[in-house]
């Protein structure tokens, strides 16, 4: 039976590249009477590189620290009590699933999970740790992918960077293609009853028409109210009349992009842009070199911030939350001209007692 799947087993995880649509499915699977799903609570990412001697209680302690543990307005003591004290750090999987139930439990929902891009990277480790997690992989053109993240301050300035990492995540999963439902978003917008029907069958759960309204049904209120987002959250989608990644991007760039993400756009049925005419070899190669110093600067603020992330669970330095949010949103600073009425939020109040 459906309803038997045991939560602290099968975890829901949505997996893919960031701009793809990641949010509006986390939206809808949320809009289930049954089920919620996390907003990025980045916890793979942040695990990534702390030190082995830091035990998984030390860790929960400096996790609650961060900005995307305010971001879900959950109260540490809850998380707390749902673990032994002096967890080891073997165990560091087990915070995890007490932040999600946690955070399910407060919305009156039995099963839990999370929506984050970045869990691509690092499949291995979820499926070691879960027993049967249902994780649903969705795919969008990779050209309106990179284009979208161009258009968004938490990422590469560098398209070169952003066409790598859309074909390098999408590599990572079909690793472990008979384990992941992977879904495309021009399908889920088209017709979203069968595509929600295929991944409710695959997560174990029955069909509801909530989830055909998240606008109506999808609670929010875990998500940093950054415009980004909106689209997502306070729409029904809608397919668009044109593609924008034909105007934003270059010919150049839309031949780049196909090639270096290829496979992914045979395997899914993207086809190749019908261009008015072929760039030539000298217009590749200026973009690619137009590109390097985009590369170089994206490289530098990424790894940087990084750095300081992975000192912050290391112990080994103070760390301010607001600033690290303020510092993750500037990864990508020409892309603040679409937002000129965009005013900082402040972080909720969510921090250890």
């Amino acid at each position: 039976m459906q309803n038997a799947i045991d939560p602290d087993k099968s975890p829901i995880f949505v997996i893919g590249m960031g701009r793809s649509g990641t949010t509006l499915l986390r939206q809808m699977l949320s809009a289930h009477p049954r089920i919620h799903i996390t907003h990025e609570a980045f916890f793979y990412a942040y695990a990534q590189g702390t030190p082995d001697d830091v035990s998984a209680s030390e860790w929960l302690e400096r996790y609650f620290r961060t900005f995307s543990f305010a971001w879900l307005k959950i109260d540490p003591d809850d998380v707390r009590a749902e673990l032994p004290i002096n967890l080891p750090r073997e165990r560091i999987a087990d915070t995890f699933r007490a932040i999600m139930r946690v955070k399910a439990r407060q919305q009156g929902k039995p099963r839990y999970g999370e929506k984050s891009p970045l869990d691509s990277h690092h499949l291995q480790k979820l499926f070691d740790d879960f027993e049967d997690p249902r994780v649903v992989y969705i795919m969008r053109d990779p050209r309106a992918t990179v284009a979208s993240l161009l258009r968004v301050p938490f990422t590469s300035e560098s398209v070169g960077v952003l066409s790598y990492f859309t074909a390098r995540q999408l590599a990572n999963a079909q690793r472990f293609k008979d384990r992941i439902l992977f879904v495309k978003l021009e399908d889920l917008i088209d017709d979203p009853r069968t595509s929600m029907g295929r991944i409710l069958d695959h997560v174990g759960e029955p069909w509801d028409d909530a989830v055909l309204d998240h606008t109506a049904h999808a609670p929010s209120d875990d998500m940093a109210p950054f415009p980004w987002f909106s689209g997502a959250t306070k729409r029904r989608p809608s397919k668009p009349s044109a593609p924008r990644w034909r105007d934003e991007l270059s010919p150049e760039w839309i031949r780049a992009i196909e090639w270096i993400n290829r496979d992914g756009m045979k395997e899914f049925g993207y086809a190749p842009a019908d261009l008015a005419e072929e760039p030539s070899v000298a217009g590749k190669l200026m973009a690619c070199a137009g590109d390097v110093p985009r590369f170089m600067r994206s490289s530098y603020r990424s790894v940087s911030w990084m750095l300081r992330v992975q000192r912050h669970f290391a112990g080994q330095s103070e760390y301010d939350p607001q600033r690290c949010m303020e510092d993750h949103l500037g990864l990508n600073p020409p892309a603040w001209e679409n937002y000129p009425d965009f005013v900082m939020p402040s972080l909720p109040e969510s921090a250890p007692r």
